[in-house]
């Protein structure tokens, strides 16, 4: 696949983990657009603390075009989890959306199958890294969100496993080209 692979999903997925073992397997660099943000414009929730999500979303948007959209050799990148979806800017992520489309083939990762199940693991884990996030509000955002990031990516593989696991499993659903890029568990 001579196409980008971009990693995308709701905090806590594994993209940022996986995400490198996958781009090893496929022989290319990774390209973390949160690790870019944090480089750059600096500490995600300090920026939308200081300037609003807004912009944060602009942002987060011209550092995808600079850094992967100008790309001639294609990457595995892992979006930033509003990169796709986002309730501000609605003309920038119909952009993102379009660019993703256009360049990529874009890969949902899930803990579970199940929505509820899904959204425990991942919740617990997005209140667990210390950015002042909480179950009563990630949840139910979780939870509406799920069906449109279903809807937007390529291919979705659910997994349960070490990053490893993830990036294998992955790399086998996008290898076997017959094979149905549904679901796997």
């Amino acid at each position: 696949m001579d196409q980008h692979i971009f990693l995308v999903g709701p905090g806590g997925v594994g993209k940022t983990s996986s995400g490198p073992h996958l781009a090893k397997l496929l022989g290319r660099e990774f390209i973390d657009l949160d690790e870019r943000f944090m480089s750059g414009p600096g500490h995600i929730g300090k920026y939308i603390n200081d300037y609003g999500y807004a912009k944060y979303v602009r942002e987060n948007s011209k550092l995808f075009f600079e850094n992967i959209y100008q790309r001639a050799e294609p990457c595995v990148g892992a979006l930033s989890s509003g990169f796709m979806i986002a309730e501000v800017e609605i003309e920038t992520v119909e952009k993102n959306r379009s660019a993703v489309k256009k360049i990529g083939h874009s890969i949902l990762l899930l803990p579970n199958a199940d929505p509820v199940e899904c959204a425990n693991t991942i919740v617990s884990r997005q209140v667990q890294r210390g950015l002042n996030l909480s179950e009563e509000i990630e949840r139910p955002k979780f939870l509406e969100r799920l069906p449109v990031y279903r809807s937007l990516a390529d291919q979705v593989t659910v997994f349960q496993g070490t990053p490893e696991e993830v990036a294998n499993a992955i790399f086998a659903q996008m290898r076997d080209a017959d094979r149905p890029t549904e679901d796997i568990c």
